[in-house]
């Protein structure tokens, strides 16, 4: 190779490297700030608890504030164009749910792309549960079935937002069993579930968690999965009670805007997926009505593409709208 040729590819290398330099730096000072959770659902639901949870532990570790902050609204649409348009710097993170795929299929303009984010872990995996309340005096989902075919168009349920994993559950459920119910969203697992307890709506379609927080108040009937939930092998699933149909997983993600550092995404999932696998931590998660699974982030990419195609056929079925 010519001298001048040695000396142009030499500066080339030396401009990328040093354009490198920067990167590496942040990424091994990495934190030395407050890390920002956004979470798309209220405040004292699920993914709220997990987080304060996960938040803690992190703290511990890297000695850096973890801060949960819920943006609701637009069924996390709100939250996710808030993090699509964060600064690259691992410091403001979000939890994405189904809701995150949904509305790419269900929204004209959800004003965000799933390249727009950077998976960082698969934290759980969740079936979303149906439960009643106590007054409505049914005892199991053929009950339930019964009930509402008695009174079409009357029964309500509400689920944690338009497009959410309980709206999609919860219209399955309605077309498996020829049942007509009114959907009633909500801004989370917690309003719908104070609505619940208030009598204003009939049932919900939310996690496990929520429907077994009250006993006595509140009777789950089934649990959308393939097989039994860890903590209550009671609950049948929705196949077990004469509806196989029924069947699409939940999951809880965390993600940083897309032009996060790669060592900086490496060492958020690497401690995140270490701590929802301690033993103190996956019980309690579980006992949130999620599983803890701690998937890494090359994991995430494609389980993400296969809702995807799932989500896009619910939607074009016509099951599945929002208006």
């Amino acid at each position: 190779m010519p001298h001048d040729r040695r000396s142009v590819l030499a500066s080339a290398l030396g401009l990328a490297g040093a354009a490198m330099l920067p990167t590496l730096a942040r990424a091994q000072q990495y934190p030395n700030a407050p890390i920002k959770f956004i979470i798309p659902t209220a405040v004292g639901g699920g993914y709220d608890l997990m987080m304060r949870m996960v938040g803690q532990k992190l703290q511990d570790a890297w000695g850096q504030p973890c801060v949960v902050d819920a943006r609701t609204g637009a069924s996390g649409s709100i939250a996710a164009q808030l993090v699509a348009r964060a600064a690259p710097d691992g410091y403001t993170l979000m939890i994405g749910y189904s809701a995150l795929v949904s509305n790419l299929a269900l929204q004209p303009n959800p004003g965000y792309k799933l390249s727009d984010f950077a998976p960082v872990s698969m934290m759980t995996v969740s079936p979303v549960a149906l439960g009643v309340r106590e007054s409505l005096g049914v005892k199991t989902l053929k009950e339930f079935v019964a009930l509402a075919k008695s009174q079409p168009g009357k029964l309500s349920y509400g689920s944690y937002g338009p497009g959410s994993g309980g709206h999609f559950v919860g219209e399955l459920f309605k077309e498996s069993a020829g049942v007509h119910m009114v959907h009633i969203p909500y801004r989370g697992e917690a309003p719908a579930i104070q609505d619940l307890l208030g009598g204003q709506v009939d049932a919900v379609f939310i996690t496990v968690g929520g429907v077994t927080r009250y006993p006595g108040k509140i009777r789950p009937l089934a649990i959308c999965s393939p097989k039994a939930f860890p903590l209550y092998p009671d609950i049948p699933t929705f196949a077990q009670a004469g509806f196989p149909d029924v069947n699409m997983p939940g999951f809880a993600g965390l993600f940083a805007p897309a032009a996060t550092p790669q060592p900086i995404v490496d060492k958020l999932s690497a401690e995140v997926n270490q701590i929802v696998k301690m033993p103190d931590v996956s019980q309690k998660i579980l006992e949130l009505g999620f599983e803890p699974v701690g998937w890494p982030a090359d994991k995430v990419g494609p389980f993400l593409s296969e809702q995807m195609t799932l989500t896009q056929k619910l939607v074009a079925s016509g099951r599945v709208k929002i208006s």
